[in-house]
């Protein structure tokens, strides 16, 4: 985060200030709790951090407001956040909210619900039948003064009915079973515990839980469904993948097929994305009226054609708009089919068409990070850097261990990049590469990030590790690969001449 060493009470304080912002921290108080004298450590924060404590603790709390308030569930308040925040003077909130983004809390609150909520509709009924099925067992109240809290387990259900690639259905039918337990402390506040169970072998898959106040109860349920629905879909979608892999290939169906192809797709590396479309060829052909296998095959196309795996990248384009095309007329408002079809058509250089589905699939899910990214993705080959930093950011916030990290940490890299902070990007392109780093087309951009900070060297060896693995590649195609801005382009393309690729 800061250059160069910090100092352990630095250290230490950062630590504690991340660990619980909200909390009425004095300089005083975290100079104890450091073990050294106050005016030590607030030399210590403006030599290393450039920031006061309490300057850094401000912009931290701001940091947390701004995605509470992204994904807030429909009936939270801006006070409300404001405290959970460590906010109590609400006038200088929202000044210095302002102040940092541009716009007041709640004007971001409004387009959060504008963004976020999911339209009320039945499920889709998939051709793919073999998609998840989940029961939501009867909560547990654990004592008379939960009895609040009754309505809680119906609003998870009806939470995860609007997720649409789930299906919601009795204990008998289901493949999983979710369970919860509401019980109260000895200060009065509610806890719930929510646990995902495997229904045939009772494995636990996955566990979160949730504190509120028994005098906002109905906020509390809200607040709790919500983040359910949301924390459960990646739980939910690993253990499919699980399962598919875990089956005969011959035996699988047109939903594990896509399972199966899942994490190929998500590696964006060339033999993986090979493996990809074999699976996914055979999902369409069992189900070829399903969009999200098409709209997935898509996407790999379109990764084939913008990262140089393929000798034809534009007919892997024109192919990947075909299938883009054939995945929209089918889609019935799934969220994860419209962020697959956003980067179908952001890796076709269609961002006026890819901007649509990204907005469809943030008004059907507005806590994916994966919508979130792809969104990111838009903003950044528009050249809207800040934009761009704080959507991929924000997608990271929501999905922190996601196998997509590694995509956002590249998108927030090339948007340093585009505003010529080069050595940022450096860093940047290299926590993609330490996340996934089988995706040595990374390189093409860390190369020319390390020539235009001034690290020679360490530029040519960039390029070395992607001359092994691309040996034909020329700056003409890098240039031709992704949409970015013509400023960007021309930039890489001098960094990369200054370290030896040659122009074509």
């Amino acid at each position: 985060m800061f250059p160069g060493l910090l100092p352990p009470a630095v250290k230490k304080a950062i630590h504690l200030l991340q660990a619980d912002p909200a909390r009425a921290w004095t300089v005083d108080d975290l100079a104890a709790s450091c073990g050294v004298p106050r005016r030590t450590l607030e030399k210590q924060f403006r030599r290393h951090v450039d920031q006061a404590p309490v300057e850094f603790l401000r912009a931290l709390r701001l940091d947390r407001a701004r995605v509470k308030l992204l994904t807030a569930p429909p009936r939270a308040t801006v006070t409300e956040i404001g405290l959970q925040c460590g906010f109590n003077h609400f006038g200088r909130f929202a000044a210095w909210y302002c102040a940092q983004y541009g716009e007041s809390p709640s004007t971001t609150l409004r387009r959060n619900r504008n963004v976020a909520v999911t339209p009320a509709v039945l499920p889709h009924h998939s051709a793919m039948a073999d998609r998840p099925a989940i029961a939501v067992l009867p909560f547990d109240l654990s004592d008379p003064e939960t009895r609040c809290a009754a309505g809680m387990s119906e609003e998870v259900a009806a939470s995860l009915g609007r997720v649409r690639w789930i299906a919601v259905t009795s204990p008998a039918n289901a493949r999983y079973h979710l369970r919860g337990k509401v019980r109260t402390d000895a200060r009065g506040q509610l806890r719930a515990t929510v646990t995902l169970f495997d229904a045939s072998s009772g494995r636990h898959l996955w566990a979160d839980c949730w504190d509120g106040r028994l005098d906002e109860a109905f906020e509390f349920e809200d607040r709790v469904s919500v983040q359910v629905a949301r924390a459960l879909q990646p739980a939910l979608r690993d253990a499919e993948i699980d399962r598919a892999c875990r089956k005969d290939p011959a035996q699988l169906t047109a939903w594990e097929l896509t399972m199966r192809a899942m994490p190929n797709v998500l590696s964006v590396e060339p033999a993986a994305e090979r493996m990809a479309l074999e699976l996914l060829e055979r999902a369409m052909e069992l189900a070829p009226r399903e969009s999200l296998p098409i709209a997935m095959a898509a996407w790999c196309h379109g990764l084939r054609a913008g990262h140089h795996f393929t000798p034809q990248p534009d007919k892997e384009r024109e192919t990947a708009l075909t299938l883009a095309g054939r995945a929209t007329l089918l889609n019935a408002d799934e969220s994860l089919t419209e962020t697959m079809l956003a980067g179908a058509y952001t890796l076709a250089h269609d961002l006026a068409t890819a901007a649509v589905h990204s907005d469809r699939a943030l008004r059907l899910d507005g806590g994916s990070g994966w919508a979130w990214g792809r969104s990111g993705w838009i903003s950044a080959y528009r050249g809207q850097s800040a934009d761009a930093v704080e959507r991929f950011q924000l997608a990271r916030n929501l999905t922190p261990s996601d196998p997509l990290s590694f995509l956002w940490c590249v998108g927030i890299a090339a948007a340093h990049f585009e505003a010529a902070r080069y050595d940022e990007a450096v860093r940047w392109y290299r926590r993609g590469l330490a996340e996934q780093p089988k995706a040595v087309w990374i390189n093409r951009f860390l190369t020319a990030s390390l020539a235009l900070a001034g690290h020679k060297d360490e530029a040519k060896r960039s390029l070395g590790i992607l001359a092994s693995a691309f040996p034909t590649l020329t700056i003409t195609q890098v240039r031709a690969g992704l949409p970015h801005s013509a400023n960007l382009l021309d930039a890489m393309a001098n960094g990369l001449e200054s370290a030896g690729m040659r122009t074509s």
